[in-house]
């Protein structure tokens, strides 16, 4: 395939203007010119050299390529130092403001080098290479909806510049929206000038985008199309295979694994052959390849875990149960929360446990492996819970509970959705034990003292509750609005709306729990109360 020198895929995000015609290394003596041998004059409270116009085009010139090249950060904040200088200088110079803030993006100064950058832009700079650092500052900012606004307005510049396509494409990934990434590439493929590089780039990405969507085929179809223009690119096996695999080809899959290996034997390809022969039931073919993967890599915990798998399937439980351990190996104890790579090998490993008859150390394997679902049931409980499906939340909290009964949490939650599903003492039990496992967890004061509000007789009680929970959190907003509840409802007006404006200042922010909450009701003929709403939901009050 023809090499192309303005191919995105040679050029970095820092320089979508870059000019390959220049090939000037940037020497340790010529960084010292930076800041020597100048003349320099007093402007206000800083320092500007005098350069002349010939002196300002060298150092803009060297500027750009420090940018062009990667760099040390040492070199990076040199340069910077040159750029702030060039535009105390020459402030009304679009292009010394692009660089400032090119080189401020590049350092990690993102609000900075989006302030030069717009500096640059309302001075008349150069759009395209403004626009395409914006994209790539409010990227890593986090601002992917704005770089997305930046990256299309670079199009509108340049609309059949590969790099931006693939920028904008990568912000709408982070955005979690992958459909519209392989959107944004399909259309960029339509360009007729698109050169072989970057249409071999693009091909590749749109494969890797439709799997993540499950459009298997149409994978399989881009990856082929990219094996056409570079045939001798080994990594598109293996997406090849994949594809092939997914799609129930297992003997396709086979053969195109068993070609990449001829081409490269290398761990990921000596896995990806192994995984194809376990595949299609031939454990015997997979040992050769995942343990040659695992020679190569003895970090490669996968091609351990398959090769576990595989001496299982054989009943080679002394194997299997060495494969697992080195499958296990960063977290032998299962102490830190682990991937399913991690759950499938300490499965495995008490499966041959158990297997040659080592029963105790086979139980402990598989009591690991429940104590971390323990987190998943409890989550699916408070997904259920917020949903109102009380009584199977109640279902999940429980599994969880029964593999860690002491967790105050868990017993919290089990006391809440009692609550809600108006089973008062079987709630009060649970909520009176979380306090009693932990007597510094203010949430399960706090829900007991809500449990006991709705009882008249208990109010008071209620009361005591409530003022321990804003004792152990007193940023907690919802205390103090109970206790505002709890005092309307007694017909402490004052009181009320002391507490009221409290969990307002707290960042209570439920106008519609407020509105519906008849216990308020006493209060909302009272000027303070609608002051209170109108400066905390409306911006304004008398």
């Amino acid at each position: 395939m023809e090499a192309n020198k303005t191919s995105f895929c040679e050029e970095t995000y820092l320089h979508p203007h870059s000019n390959p015609q220049y090939k000037l290394s940037f020497a340790r003596s010529n960084q010292r010119d930076f800041l020597t041998g100048q003349k320099y004059q007093m402007k206000g409270d800083s320092m500007a050299y005098a350069w002349n116009d010939e002196g300002v085009k060298s150092f803009k010139l060297l500027l750009r390529r420090i940018l062009e090249n990667p760099r040390s950060e040492e070199d990076f904040k040199e340069a910077r130092v040159v750029a702030k200088l060039l535009t105390e200088v020459s402030p009304d110079d679009a292009e010394a403001w692009y660089f400032l803030g090119a080189l401020n993006g590049v350092l990690g100064s993102f609000d900075e080098a989006k302030k030069n950058l717009l500096q640059s832009l309302e001075l008349g700079g150069e759009k395209f290479p403004n626009y395409s650092q914006l994209t790539h500052i409010c990227t890593n900012h986090g601002d992917f909806k704005e770089g997305i606004k930046w990256g299309y307005q670079a199009l509108e510049c340049n609309p059949e510049n590969a790099f931006i396509h693939h920028k904008i494409a990568d912000l709408h990934v982070l955005e979690g929206n992958s459909r519209k990434a392989a959107k944004q590439l399909e259309s960029l493929l339509k360009m007729s000038s698109l050169t072989p590089q970057d249409r071999f780039a693009t091909l590749v990405r749109l494969g890797h985008l439709c799997t993540l969507t499950q459009r298997i085929r149409k994978a399989l179809d881009y990856f082929k199309e990219a094996q056409k223009l570079n045939p001798s690119d080994e990594s598109l096996w293996a997406d090849v295979g994949f594809c092939l695999s997914r799609l129930g080809n297992k003997d396709g899959a086979l053969n195109t694994f068993k070609n990449a290996v001829l081409s490269n034997p290398s761990p990921p390809n000596l896995y990806n052959l192994g995984d194809a022969y376990l595949n299609i039931g031939n454990p015997e073919s997979a040992i050769a390849p995942l343990v040659e993967a695992t020679r190569k890599d003895p970090g490669f915990l996968l091609a351990h875990y398959n090769l576990s798998l595989a001496f299982t399937r054989m009943k080679k439980y002394e194997e299997g149960v060495k494969a697992a351990i080195a499958a296990l190996r960063p977290d032998p104890e299962m102490k830190e929360q682990r991937t399913n790579l991690g759950l499938g090998a300490m499965n495995n490993l008490g499966f041959c446990l158990a297997n040659l008859g080592r029963y105790e150390e086979a139980l402990e394997c598989f009591r690991r492996n429940i104590k971390l679902l323990n987190s998943a049931y409890f989550n699916m409980g408070l997904t259920l819970f917020k949903m109102k499906r009380y009584k199977e939340a109640l279902g999940n909290f429980n599994k969880a509970l029964d593999i860690k009964p002491d967790d105050p949490e868990y017993l919290d939650m089990v006391g809440q959705t009692y609550m809600e599903l108006g089973r008062y003492k079987l709630a009060e039990k649970y909520l009176r034990k979380s306090i009693e496992k932990d007597p510094k967890y203010a949430l399960a004061y706090y829900d007991l003292g809500v449990l006991l509000s709705r009882i008249k007789s208990r109010q008071a009680e209620a009361h005591q509750y409530l003022m321990t929970a804003i004792k152990l959190d007193p940023n907690w907003a919802w205390s103090y609005y109970a206790v505002a509840c709890l005092y309307a409802l007694s017909g402490d007006k004052e009181q009320a709306l002391d507490y009221l404006k409290q969990s307002l200042e707290k960042g209570f922010s439920d106008k519609k729990h407020i509105d519906s909450d008849k216990d308020l009701n006493s209060l909302r003929e009272e000027k303070e109360f609608n002051n209170l709403m109108a400066k905390y939901f409306y911006g304004k009050a008398d």
